[in-house]
């Protein structure tokens, strides 16, 4: 008889609801993209102008940043980092939203803003130049109205 009711029961438990102790879906997102931008951050600049740091030991002092800033612990984030990596459709949701969020700049390219000052500032060196070719060019007419015999 118990065997007949424990799969209706299990089937009646709301499929949304997460076991104790495991992050939200939303919380979830927002520490491992915090996690993704710091492995960016220490793989693009930390480690890459300073290959004598010890990557694991910077990494781990990042991340125990990252947990202390969602006010949980390594063990909290691991466990629900196992869970949601045992339900793929849990997981599958986390990642394609992760997708969505606008992407860090890789190591040695430019982000929008700074192609835009790029742009700019290549803009103002050819006026300059142009400027100084006129300057040039008008100075020596001047020289040549000056040193003419009159």
């Amino acid at each position: 008889m118990i065997f007949l009711i424990s799969p209706f029961a299990f089937a009646c438990l709301d499929k949304n609801e997460l076991p104790k102790g495991i992050l939200h879906r939303q919380k979830m997102e927002d520490v491992m993209w915090d996690i993704i931008r710091a492995e960016e951050f220490l793989n693009g600049f930390v480690i890459y102008r300073d290959t004598s740091i010890d990557k694991i030991a910077e990494s781990k002092k990042w991340y125990d940043k990252i947990y202390q800033l969602h006010k949980i612990t390594k063990k909290d984030f691991d466990a629900s980092y196992t869970y949601y990596k045992d339900h793929p459709v849990l997981m599958k949701q986390i990642l394609d939203s992760l997708s969505k969020k606008t992407p860090v700049n890789p190591p040695g390219q430019a982000s929008a803003a700074a192609k835009d000052t790029l742009i700019k500032k290549d803009t103002l060196v050819k006026i300059d130049k142009q400027k100084r070719i006129f300057d040039t060019l008008n100075r020596k007419r001047i020289l040549k109205k000056i040193s003419a015999p009159q």
